[in-house]
């Protein structure tokens, strides 16, 4: 408190203005100097802050501050010379001169150490010369700045222009670090833009290129562009198909900056592009699409099997090779025509078209056109099919149908004749006009139902009859009908619907024929097969009346006979003593007699029994009756030597009782004719004549003389002598009515001395099974 009472304290001294004894004009000379001095000295300060303030980047901005401080000491000195005028403070003024003398020393100091650095600093002409360098630049740089702005501006317009399309674009860097990323590529892939800066697009989209992206990146720097097909993934894990342009762009120095990638969705336009392509290989014409310059763009399957072409071998190259020359020049005209005025149609009509194969042959062809709207402009779908076989078959049916009316407009026993749906005729042949009496000119257009009989048109037959056509498969059934004359005639009549390709009823066919000599004939059989009938029956009690007579006989004729044999055999017996030879030959006689007597009763009533028996027909194995029948003949005479031969597998539809008496007469007189032979040889078989199965029963024994053949099949025919060889010449006549009844026939070949052979049929049911076994 003491040094500051001190420092403000006036003490024992004057005010400096007795020293100017107070001279006024002096004093206030002294006053306006040192206060302008002053006032300068604080605004200099105040300059120099507000500059250091402004210019903070100058070097030593930290020294005008020092001066600053220096000359506010320097201007606070002359305030107190004016103070001290009238005030004697002179310890305050000191204190402050020796503030300003500690201010100037160190700025002194200062001031000499970066003097070397100052001397550096550029002179005016360099200041101007930077000054001019200065202005250079910062007129290049406000260029450059509006050229920043301008491509901003334009980056941002594109930016947005890209935002705008349908179509994913996005632009990546040389080291594949995604820059750029429109909204349609986060419409599609379901990345946000923000989330893929910096990131590599074929790491994010999982891409699958069609060929080694090495040789896509070469063909980019090469070319400038690429383009192609490939497949992403979308963010969640969907598969797209995309067609990809790759664009580059370079700087002004043609460096490769970055790559411009517009991908298009074309997932959806693939399958229609599979199913459009499945479309075609399953069609069953061939198809060739042709763009508008002729050229083949796409065939399927079928049109190699038409033209016998391989794919690559008609693709990108003129249609008209699949046309003969001829029609090169007119087919040209005709399709640039169709071009201008695209629409479906058929070329068929009024043309005779032909296809031309690789072989060079020609056949003949329909085809249909069908425009395709395409990206690439219009193409057209040909559809062409081989009617090769329709052109022969319409011929066929062409040459059928005028045989079939030269065949019908000649027939004359049975009318033919068509009805429309109505009934009414609409034509009428030669048949129709001998059966039913009208001439065509007076039938056409009339009903049908003229021929019925006034009372089955009353009932409505002929409607019925058309109906029931109509309504199922035709119509078929006989009655009278009514001619021209009004007489009437038996007719067998079919009615048949005619329908066209979609099913629609056009007409009928009406057959007629004259059935009036066979129902009369049929009438005639009636009455004959009634009076067969009564035959019939009046035959069924005549053969039971013999076949009681043949009992009675069999047994009225059996009991004399066996009394004569016995009394005959008791004579022989108990008086042979009494008998001279003469007598017992007698008596012998008389026995043989009595015996063939009854061998020739039991032929005559299994004759008899042939011809009444029922037949059982069923498979009979031949071969193996015919050797049991061999060994019962062999078990008779064992001491003979017989070589036997049967054809194994003989079989017949037939009755087996029956043919075992048939056997058995025929390989019995085959053992008796060889009885005289020491080596005999009997062989049963089958062969085939003229399709028919025929057997036969051959010996080498003493046959017969040819002459006499036709005597062999009657009852009690004999052509050999008893005492050579016995029998009753029954057995063939039986064996010829067994083979009768079955339909068959007998016959025999034979000479003397050298044996014969017996063959027979045994009628259509043997045949059938000939037929079969064959």
């Amino acid at each position: 408190m003491i040094f500051i009472e001190l420092l403000f304290a006036s003490g024992d001294f004057q005010p400096h203005g007795f020293c100017y004894q107070w001279n006024v004009a002096l004093v206030w000379l002294n006053v306006l100097s040192d206060l302008l001095i002053a006032l300068a000295y604080f605004a200099i300060p105040i300059v120099l802050l507000r500059f250091i303030h402004k210019r903070k980047d100058l070097p030593f901005s930290w020294m005008f501050a020092l001066f600053g401080v220096f000359i506010i000491a320097c201007g606070a000195t002359h305030l107190m010379e004016v103070w001290n005028l009238w005030h004697a403070q002179y310890w305050f003024a000191g204190a402050i001169k020796a503030i300003t003398a500690a201010a100037s020393i160190p700025t002194a100091i200062l001031l000499a150490r970066i003097m070397p650095q100052v001397i550096d600093l550029p002179n005016s002409g360099q200041w101007i010369q930077a000054n001019a360098a200065l202005q250079k630049e910062v007129y290049e740089r406000r260029e450059l700045e509006l050229d920043l702005r301008i491509s901003e501006a334009k980056y941002r317009e594109t930016a947005e222009l890209l935002d705008l399309t349908d179509d994913a674009i996005f632009v990546r860097n040389m080291m594949d670090e995604i820059v750029f990323w429109n909204r349609a590529a986060e419409r599609l892939y379901g990345w946000h833009k923000e989330e893929l800066r910096g990131r590599t697009t074929h790491d994010v989209l999982s891409t699958v290129f069609p060929m080694p992206l090495k040789e896509i990146e070469a063909e980019v720097l090469e070319k400038g562009h690429w383009e192609g097909e490939l497949l992403h993934k979308r963010r969640d894990g969907a598969g797209l198909v995309v067609f990809s342009r790759w664009a580059l762009r370079t700087d002004s120095n043609g460096k490769p900056i970055s790559v411009l990638e517009s991908n298009r969705n074309i997932t959806q336009s693939k399958r229609d592009e599979k199913k459009f392509r499945d479309l075609l290989e399953a069609a069953p014409d061939a198809i060739v699409i042709v763009n508008k310059e002729g050229r083949i763009e796409l065939a399927n399957t079928q049109m190699q099997a038409v033209f016998g072409y391989d794919k690559p071998e008609v693709l990108g190259k003129p249609v008209e090779m699949l046309l003969p020359e001829r029609f090169h020049g007119k087919h040209t005209g005709h399709r640039q025509t169709y071009f201008r005025e695209p629409g479906g149609r058929e070329m068929r009509a009024g043309l005779e078209l032909y296809g031309l194969r690789k072989d060079g042959t020609e056949f003949p062809v329909e085809i249909s056109l069908s425009p395709l709207e395409t990206q690439d402009g219009v193409l057209v779908m040909s559809a062409i099919r081989d009617i090769t076989h329709r052109k022969k078959t319409e011929e066929a049916l062409r040459s059928s149908e005028e045989r079939f009316r030269l065949l019908v407009s000649g027939i004359e026993d049975c009318g033919l004749l068509m009805l429309d749906q109505a009934g009414l005729i609409v034509s009428w042949n030669t048949g129709s006009e001998r059966i039913k009496g009208y001439r065509a000119d007076e039938i056409i257009g009339q009903h049908f139902s003229k021929f019925y009989s006034p009372e089955d048109v009353k009932e409505g037959r002929p409607g019925r009859d058309l109906r029931q056509a109509a309504e199922g498969t035709g119509f078929k059934g006989e009655g009278w009908r009514v001619r021209k004359d009004g007489t009437r005639f038996w007719a067998s009549v079919a009615i048949d619907p005619l329908h066209d390709e979609r099913g629609h009823l056009r007409g009928f066919a009406k057959i007629t024929r004259d059935m009036t000599e066979r129902k009369r004939a049929e009438e005639a059989l009636e009455r004959q097969r009634n009076e067969l009938a009564r035959s019939n029956a009046e035959m069924t009690a005549a053969n039971k009346e013999l076949e009681a007579f043949s009992y009675s006989v069999s047994h009225d004729l059996r009991a004399p006979l066996r009394s004569i044999d016995g009394f005959s055999l008791a004579l022989l017996e108990d008086y042979s003593d009494k008998l001279d030879a003469d007598g017992k030959k007698h008596l012998e006689r008389v026995r043989a007699a009595t015996q063939r007597m009854g061998e020739l009763i039991d032929d005559m009533l299994n004759l008899s029994r042939v011809t009444r028996t029922t037949m059982l027909l069923e498979n009979v194995n031949l071969s193996s009756l015919a050797g049991e029948l061999t060994e019962e003949l062999r078990k008779t005479h064992p001491e003979r030597r017989v070589e036997i031969r049967i054809q194994d597998g003989v079989e017949a539809e037939a009755d087996s009782h029956l043919l075992r008496v048939a056997l058995e007469n025929l390989l019995g007189n085959a053992w008796k004719f060889t009885s005289k032979r020491a080596d005999a040889q009997i062989e049963f078989g089958k062969i085939s004549s003229n399709g028919t199965a025929t057997f036969f029963v051959r010996d080498d024994g003493a046959g017969f003389d040819p002459a006499y053949a036709d005597r062999l099949f009657g009852a009690f025919q004999r052509l050999h002598a008893m005492s050579e060889f016995p029998g009753t010449g029954v057995g063939l006549a039986t064996v010829q009515r067994i083979v009768h009844r079955h339909g068959g026939r007998i016959w025999a070949e034979s000479s003397v001395g050298h044996g014969a052979t017996f063959y027979f049929t045994l009628g259509e049911h043997t045949l059938l099974k000939d037929k079969h076994d064959q």
